[in-house]
């Protein structure tokens, strides 16, 4: 049983006083109670018997007057009846109130009442003599009255028996009550004097021991502190000699251990020497074989000795320097670390020792060990340390090689993207020129070989992107750049660019998604490349007539985990051991297959599973290795299953980090009123105001767009599916159309294709404003412009005046700026063909001089250039006033870093790549950045 501290016994004792203290209150306070009740009962039940008393003689009253006035006829006694008899009605009424919680009481009141209400009667049928009425007729109605009495009587004499019955009761209750609280009284205050009693011997008796533990305690102090104070010199000293001298003295100062001798133990020779002592005897030997005496027992058994009770002929002494004493005990203890034997600590007592006092000096040999082992792993450390310092400068020579490597690897991907990237920006810059009859009419071969030259330069380029791509993600510069995505977003972006690609070499292109998958944190361009390359490698490898399904579930780790490894199946685990889900991409077609020993080999890059010169399907080998890189970077695994000529299925799992709160929630509804019009102002729309259609089918965005181009003066019809944005389009025949491509039923590109394709729409610019940025795709199908959302109202605005609803553009200046003559050549006759002006410069510098000469509305500008380059030519622009406002598109082929976009952050219009230039982008995005720029009419 758990024994009590003396505080928590005081607590308890206090406690159990208070509980008999209030369990007393408690008692006497419902005795009182009681009593009050008891009291109560008394009294009402004396008032019970008075009141029937009271009834019963103004009964008898009521009864002498009544034969008063029979004998007299005086009508003064019938007044004096009637106001007994109304008495007799109140005492009643009190009667009934009284006794409510008697029923039986209750009963005979109502019973009285009746009997009262009878012998009233016959009081009324006496007042006045019947003429012709008999002797006997007489004597039968006083009879009848008399028997009336008669049981009045008896129900109040019921009554009285009643009430002084119940008196009795209660009384005798009363006494029981009284004697009953007494005796718990006494027996409570009995117990509870017992109860202090023993509480109070307790706590004497704890109090003592507590005095006794807190002496121990002391003791138990005073050794901590020795403790403490070798700890302290275990750490400050690193020299041996030292440690085992101010160990010794330290133990020394301990009256109970004057002297202390300290063996060490010689491995190689198996013997104890002496290397410390502590007022230790002169002829004290100064080996001992290990196999010798009670020190060598000691030594070998690893157990402490203690010895005590010695004779005079023990010759055992303590030299105290004026006489030789003879000690009181002897502990020796061995000094171990991790079961090696390092020397053996022997003390003379000068009294005999406690258990305490041994485990002290038990402990300190612990410590001692450790110290001495520390000391000894010092020295070697230092005999170490100058061959570790002769390996670490040849380390950082090797790291200062590697960086430098690194580093010209970093510079050598940047140069190659730039000198790669730009001729062939050319090739396929003028090859387009050509092809599209720019620079003259081509007859039917030449055009063919224009085309030829185009699509080869394409295929180049993308060859470059892919390796520049794997290069970057391979030497780790290629981060995450997480953010919130909807899988429902990423897999009808990859339809949509992969259905015409299908459709043409005849296949069914399938996409299914599960339904409210929700959002989570993803690199979007990261895994949209994921699924675009296994569409694409699926369609490729797919006969005519076939089918390719993409599909998007959220699945559990244990699935994934689930997933074995075959003959036809190959497996990469996911990395990410923590999320306890992952989305799965899944693309499966009904294509040629892969043969088992193919398998193996198809993640390598640059490997054809087909290697034979005569190949029946292009490709480089590279798309699936960046797909493997790019599913590695996220954390995520991989799973490939195919049967020759059956099909393939590739499954992608991504780790399912959920979206933060803030990309959870919706936007509030924007309000329709109160946005501010261009220069501060709002712009009615009128009856000749252009009409702007917006096919968009979430109501907030509608809403949107509806404020903004209304405040502007534009008016505005909306249209919620593709169907009816047709219809409406034909019938309403807008001056433009803002279109989303995301929605119900048929997308924004159909949309797209057949209002350009219908001779009475296809002249009406459509401003594509949607979530999937595919500028390329269209500029392609004809779009004027390509926003991405989120828009802003400015940019909206802006490329609405772009497309020629805010007047036609002047013949601006356009200054180009690139080292590269043919890249400067290929924009400006692009920038020509357009209606504006160039201004070419081959030069940073000769750029700056262009531009104080002859100040251009805009600069094109390409990056990388010798001696100044782009950004140092933004910088001493933006520097001064008088060009700070000059709009400026960035077209380069440099591998843009996280640093260099986060230098060109605010201080550009647009950031556009060498290898993804298309001219209509380029252009959409110069008109952009011109109609932004200029000020709108009122």
């Amino acid at each position: 049983m758990t024994r009590l501290s003396v505080q928590q016994l005081a607590t308890a004792g206090f406690l159990v006083a208070v509980a008999a203290i209030l369990s007393l209150a408690g008692i006497g306070w419902n005795f009182a109670r009681q009593t009050l009740e008891a009291s109560g009962f008394v009294s009402r039940t004396h008032q019970v018997i008075s009141v029937t008393s009271d009834i019963q003689s103004d009964i008898y009253r009521s009864e002498a007057a009544q034969r008063a006035y029979i004998a007299s006829r005086n009508p003064v006694y019938l007044d004096e009846r009637d106001a007994t008899l109304a008495v007799i009605d109140t005492g009643l009424r009190q009667f009934s109130w009284l006794t409510a919680d008697n029923p039986q009481q209750q009963a005979r009141a109502a019973e009285l009442r009746g009997e009262i209400a009878a012998r009233v009667q016959v009081f009324h049928e006496n007042e006045s003599l019947q003429p012709n009425e008999t002797p006997q007729a007489l004597d039968e109605r006083l009879s009848r009255g008399v028997r009336r009495l008669e049981r009045v009587r008896a129900l109040l004499d019921q009554i009285n028996t009643e009430e002084r019955r119940l008196l009795a009761e209660r009384e005798r209750v009363e006494d029981q009550r009284s004697q009953s609280t007494v005796t718990t009284f006494i027996v409570f205050l009995v117990a509870l004097v017992l109860l202090l009693g023993a509480i109070a011997w307790r706590l004497r008796l704890d109090w003592a021991a507590r005095q006794r533990a807190e002496q121990a305690v002391g003791e138990e102090r005073r050794y901590d502190a020795l403790h403490a104070r070798a700890l302290t010199l275990y750490n400050a000293q690193a020299t041996r000699e030292v440690v085992l001298a101010e160990t010794l003295a330290l133990i020394g100062e301990n009256p109970l251990f004057p002297v202390a001798v300290f063996y060490e133990h010689e491995e190689w020779g198996g013997v104890l020497r002496t290397v410390a002592r502590h007022n230790a005897p002169a002829d004290l030997k100064g080996v001992l074989r290990i196999d010798d005496g009670l020190v060598g027992a000691v030594a070998r058994s690893g157990k402490p000795a203690y010895l005590e009770h010695f004779d005079a002929a023990s010759g055992l002494r303590i030299e105290t320097g004026l006489a030789s004493l003879r000690p009181a005990a002897l502990l020796i203890c061995p000094v171990s670390y991790q079961g090696r034997l390092i020397g053996v600590l022997a003390l003379a007592a000068a009294a005999p020792l406690s258990t305490r006092d041994r485990g002290f000096i038990e402990r300190l040999c612990a410590q001692f060990a450790v110290a001495l082992h520390n000391l000894g792993q010092l020295q070697e450390l230092n005999l170490l340390a100058e061959q570790l310092r002769v390996r670490g400068e040849d380390i950082q020579v090797k790291n200062a090689e590697l960086e430098k490597a690194d580093r010209m690897k970093s510079e050598f991907l940047a140069n190659m993207s730039h000198e790669l990237r730009t001729p062939l920006n050319a090739v396929i810059g003028f090859s387009g020129l050509m092809k599209d009859g720019l620079a003259g009419d081509l007859n039917a071969e030449q055009r063919e070989y224009a085309n030829d030259i185009h699509v080869s330069g394409k295929h180049l380029l993308s060859l470059i992107n892919d390796i520049l791509d794997l290069s970057k993600v391979e030497s780790g510069h290629m981060p995450l750049e997480l953010g919130a995505a909807e899988p429902s977003h990423i897999m009808t972006s990859a339809a949509s660019l992969m259905r015409e690609k299908a459709a043409t070499r005849r296949l069914r292109l399938n996409a299914v998604c599960a339904p409210d998958l929700g959002s989570l944190q993803l690199d979007l361009r990261k895994s949209k490349q994921i699924v675009f390359n296994l569409l694409s490698n699926a369609i490729k490898f797919t006969p005519e007539g076939g089918v390719v399904t993409l599909a998007m579930k959220r699945v559990a780790r244990a699935d994934v985990d689930g997933v074995l490894e075959a003959q036809d199946t190959r497996v990469f685990r996911p990395s990410e051991r923590t999320l306890p889900s992952f989305l799965e991409i899944r693309v499966e077609d009904s294509g040629i297959g892969i043969a088992p020993d193919g398998i193996g080999r198809l993640f390598q890059p640059f490997v054809q599973i087909d290697s034979s010169l005569s190949r029946e399907y292009e490709g480089t080998g590279l798309g699936l290795t960046m797909v493997k890189r790019l599913v590695e970077l996220h954390g995520g695994g991989l799973m490939l299953r195919s049967t020759p000529h059956v099909g393939t299925t590739f499954v992608v799992w991504l780790p399912w980090r959920p979206a933060g709160d803030e990309t959870q929630r919706e936007p509030p509804l924007p309000e329709p009123v109160g946005l501010p019009a261009a220069h501060g102002r709002l712009r009615e729309a009128g009856p000749d105001a252009p009409l702007i259609l917006v096919v968009e089918d979430d109501p907030r965005t509608a809403t949107l767009m509806r404020a903004q181009l209304e405040s502007d003066g534009y008016r505005v019809e909306v249209a919620r599916s593709a169907e009816e944005g047709l219809t409406r389009a034909a019938a309403l025949m807008p001056a433009a159309l803002v279109l989303d491509i995301i929605l119900p039923g048929r997308d924004g590109w159909d949309l797209l294709s057949q209002l350009k394709e219908q001779p009475q729409t296809g002249h009406i610019p459509v401003v594509i404003v949607s979530i999937t940025a595919e500028a390329r795709r269209g500029f392609a199908l004809g779009a004027s412009q390509v926003l991405t959302k989120p828009v802003s109202k400015d940019d909206l605005l802006a490329a609405l005046a772009a497309v020629g609803l805010d007047g036609k553009l002047p013949a601006a200046r356009v200054l180009v700026v690139d080292d590269d003559p043919k890249a400067v050549t290929l924009v400006g006759k692009h920038l020509q063909s357009a209606g504006l002006v160039p201004m070419l410069a081959y030069s940073g510098r000769e750029a700056l001089e262009v531009v104080h000469q002859q100040r251009p509305a805009l600069i094109v500008l390409d990056l990388m250039m010798p001696q100044l380059s782009g950004f140092d030519v933004i910088e001493a622009l933006r520097g001064r006033s008088d060009t700070a406002d000059i709009p400026i598109i960035v077209l380069t082929a440099k591998l843009l870093t996280v640093q260099d976009r986060a230098l060109l952050s605010g201080r550009v219009q647009q950031v556009m790549e060498k290898s993804d230039f298309q001219p209509a982008s380029l252009l959409a995005e110069v008109r952009r950045a011109l109609a932004k720029g200029r000020p709108r009419q009122a």
